[in-house]
């Protein structure tokens, strides 16, 4: 009977062994894919973090060796995706993490000043004629719906084009913040301040 039972509990134990030798390798493994994971997310991390709020995208040689260049994710480059990875490519334990950072917008400072502030929201509402900029005390758009509606959109920033085409001594109040939301490029009297 010992015999028997030997040559049974053997049998399970060769049957078995495949199954116990990857529970003895996962540990090992899972250790493998999470340094390169670290690798990779350092190296994100770092860099967009470096380079949140810079005023442009001038990272030249600073993009670290095992990273893509930046790319846009916006129109207006304000938005940019960073991807680095950690391990060998042709490897299972490859990682791979992309991250996201954020220029300093066009409306961070100017050498222009206007003589309205800017409303508090901005609806989806135009501003029409004869009060392009939603402000005429008590009758204007802004004064009448404001609270309700939010602001109404200058009719300069109804569109991308003439946004661009604006003057800003022109201008009622700042819409640059309003135009970073929509994704418009940045203003060419704002490219270098």
């Amino acid at each position: 009977m010992n015999i028997v039972s030997s040559m049974i509990g053997l049998s399970l134990v060769a049957a078995a062994a495949p199954s116990v030798m990857q529970m003895t390798l996962a540990p090992v493994e899972a250790q493998a894919r999470a340094t390169n994971f670290g690798t990779a997310e350092a190296s994100a991390v770092g860099f967009s973090g470096e380079w949140e709020g810079a005023t442009k995208s001038s990272w030249g040689n600073t993009v670290p060796p095992n990273c893509r260049q930046p790319v846009a994710k916006s129109s207006n480059g304000i938005a940019w995706d960073i991807t680095c990875w950690g391990g060998d490519q042709s490897s299972k334990y490859y990682q791979e993490v992309t991250r996201s950072f954020r220029l300093a917008s066009s409306a961070a400072g100017s050498a222009y000043s206007w003589d309205h502030p800017v409303p508090p929201n901005i609806g989806s509402d135009q501003c029409q004629t004869g009060d392009e900029w939603g402000i005429n005390p008590n009758i204007g758009y802004n004064a009448l719906y404001g609270d309700l509606r939010g602001a109404c959109v200058p009719q300069v920033a109804w569109d991308e084009p003439s946004y661009l085409k604006s003057d800003p001594d022109k201008w009622q109040y700042d819409i640059r913040g309003y135009a970073d939301m929509k994704g418009y490029a940045t203003h060419e009297a704002f490219l270098d301040t």
